[in-house]
């Protein structure tokens, strides 16, 4: 085997990224060794790619990015009694210690000192990654390959819409980015009574209404200010988050998901106060409760990733990858690291 491997490297603190040949990894301690298969790429990586704001109190390069990952395992280095060579595995992004308060109290996608696969060590858009044990999830084989690599972002959405307790409620959903798609497909499947979703690119709002029982819209007018039970706010854009605030039914609960690139301001007096809302927030997913639920949902295909994906490319061409990916005419977009020879 070679000693060097193809890997997606974020070497400078500034807009840009390298695709290069660095050294294939040893297993640490604790670790498991994968041959990464898939790999998809998040809103998170775009602002790794622009080096917002948010992403440089989080990342220290030279880092490889990439956590939305399938791998096989080729190595363990410790106990992994539920783990064994040649299982198919995908990585919790959010590396929890197991000691601190948040842990013990069951919120270790929180934790006092968490550590980020992908942008806050050496992630998986590369030939081979390094996983925590203890953050490895053994994929249920009897899902398609490709949706390994995207239950993240799916994972993200079953956050969201289960804190938003949808069940015969109007939901909006502002953007259609992957997250905010599978948002749409998760109000569904929870017994949302109607979902409609803005976003201003045609593109997404079409695949949205291809695979999900949706109204979608450029805007809202008006009349649906005060209307929507459930906002799940998807986009992080300044537009967004007010479309949110004026859209959200007295009383009624914002989901926010989306990251925005700047500070956002607010009349606290006219939505929080006034409208009495509820502005809850997710960070990733439960761990483990989340996964379990997401994999509920492609088992019973009552949601089917695969129609979220729109685009495939070579590791090599990530430039390529991402300027699509920034166009936003696109769905999922995977990387295709070690693909199963056909």
């Amino acid at each position: 085997m070679s000693k060097t491997m193809l890997a997606v490297v974020k070497e400078r603190p500034e807009p840009g990224i390298t695709v290069k040949h660095i050294p294939i990894p040893e297993t640490p301690k604790g670790e498991v060794k994968v041959k990464v298969i898939y790999g998809s790429i998040c809103g998170t990586d775009i602002g790794i790619y622009d080096w917002i704001p948010w992403v440089q109190g989080h990342l220290k390069p030279p880092i490889v990015i990439g956590h939305e990952i399938v791998g096989e395992i080729i190595d363990i280095n410790g106990d992994a009694s539920h783990l064994k060579i040649g299982d198919i595995v995908s990585s919790e992004t959010h590396i929890y210690d197991e000691t601190c308060e948040q842990c013990k109290m069951g919120n270790q996608h929180v934790c006092d000192t968490v550590q980020f696969f992908g942008y806050g060590r050496d992630g998986g858009f590369a030939e081979y990654a390094t996983i925590p044990i203890r953050t490895t999830w053994r994929n249920d084989p009897s899902i398609p390959l490709k949706e390994m690599s995207v239950q993240e972002p799916l994972g993200n959405a079953v956050h969201a819409v289960t804190k938003g307790d949808v069940s015969d409620k109007r939901v909006l959903v502002v953007g259609l980015g992957p997250v905010g798609m599978c948002a749409v497909a998760v109000a569904n499947a929870y017994g949302a009574r109607e979902v409609v979703a803005i976003d201003p690119e045609l593109y997404r709002r079409e695949l949205t209404e291809k695979f999900t029982n949706v109204t979608t819209l450029e805007k809202i007018d008006t009349k649906d200010f005060n209307r929507f039970h459930v906002v799940i706010e998807a986009s992080g854009v300044p537009a967004g988050i007010q479309t949110s605030l004026d859209a959200v039914y007295p009383a009624g609960k914002i989901v926010a998901i989306g990251i925005p690139k700047k500070e956002i301001t607010l009349d606290w007096g006219k939505y929080i106060i006034d409208k009495e809302i509820t502005i809850e927030s997710i960070f990733g997913r439960r761990i483990w409760e989340t996964w379990h639920q997401t994999t509920d949902l492609l088992k019973s295909r009552k949601i089917d990733l695969q129609k979220i994906i729109t685009h495939e490319f070579e590791l090599k061409d990530f430039e390529e990858a991402m300027k699509i990916m920034k166009s936003g005419k696109c769905g999922k977009i995977l990387l295709k690291i070690n693909p199963p020879q056909i």
